[in-house]
């Protein structure tokens, strides 16, 4: 019962992934306003260096002072850096959760998928921001790190921060979220494993 509950779920959850995905890909660029406008409002205010920043389709853009050598057609000259990222690189648990939401049958779905979305914002902010200071800060070149003057710490803490937003708080994020708004669905789980393990400890237990 217990498998069955959960493959059923996994099967729904799979089914809704792939309806809601072509849906999210063709509204990534309103969905990524929000999360652009956050990690650029917040890398504005807590860096001197960073000019601006812009929204290109569903790609963020950070407009800096720091200077790195480009080659262009007349030998290499300095210009000014402008990373880019993609807004799906860290956007996508936002269908994750409305596709668990919805293949869990969550009571008030609509609600809780509106509220979550709001609340993986900082999770999307967070990967944009972090993917933007890994490239100024640790794929610059010399010359950036001579425009920075940043001790190596700096450089650990960004490597860091990239990895855990990049590997850890953007898939596990919508999990969570998911695990908060289902306190039922998975209280059932416990209840079907306890349920099928009593016979099996029952069965194990030498007769007296």
């Amino acid at each position: 019962m217990r498998a069955s509950l959960i493959g059923r779920f996994l099967l729904l959850a799979i089914l809704w992934l792939m309806l809601l995905l072509p849906l999210w890909y063709w509204a990534a660029r309103w969905l990524a306003v929000p999360a652009i406008w956050l990690a650029g409002t917040v890398m504005q205010g807590l860096f001197s260096w960073v000019d601006g920043w812009a929204q290109d389709g569903v790609n963020a853009v950070l407009h800096t002072l720091v200077q790195v050598r480009m080659t262009g057609p007349q030998g290499d000259a300095l210009g000014e850096l402008a990373p880019e990222v993609s807004y799906p690189t860290y956007g996508y648990g936002l269908v994750l959760l409305w596709a668990m939401l919805l293949a869990s049958r969550t009571e008030r779905w609509w609600l809780k998928g509106l509220i979550g979305s709001v609340l993986l914002l900082p999770a999307q902010a967070w990967g944009i921001c972090f993917q933007w200071l890994r490239d100024v800060v640790l794929l610059s070149g010399p010359y950036g790190a001579a425009y920075l003057k940043y001790p190596s710490w700096v450089a650990e803490v960004v490597a860091y921060g990239y990895q855990f937003g990049f590997l850890m708080l953007t898939p596990v994020a919508p999990i969570m979220l998911w695990l908060l708004f289902n306190k039922r669905f998975v209280a059932a789980l416990w209840l079907e494993a306890a349920l099928e393990e009593a016979p099996e400890q029952r069965a194990s237990t030498p007769m007296k």
